[in-house]
């Protein structure tokens, strides 16, 4: 999957969650300061995401996410690193 993508798909999911345009939606913006996110609206990205990649987001990771861009570089990395690791 490539950023580009990873990046729209967490747009799409923004935008849904949190009622707002996805043009609204970019890389710098601080998800609770600017879009308004919840504890409970990041709950359910957080599922919404797990769900999109097949990845698991322990909740520990979640904390040191503060924008946007923080989730799509997440993202990429834990997918690349999942797409690059070979089994023994």
């Amino acid at each position: 999957m490539e950023r580009k993508e990873i990046e729209e798909k967490v747009k799409e999911i923004l935008a849904k969650e949190l009622n707002i345009k996805k043009e609204n939606i970019t890389p710098e913006k601080r998800l609770i300061e600017d879009l308004g996110m919840d504890s409970f609206t990041s709950i359910t990205l957080i599922f919404e995401l797990e769900d999109k990649t097949g990845l698991e987001i322990p909740e520990k990771d979640v904390s040191n996410l503060k924008t946007v861009g923080d989730i799509i570089e997440y993202l990429y990395y834990k997918l690349f690193r999942k797409e690059n690791v070979k089994d023994n």
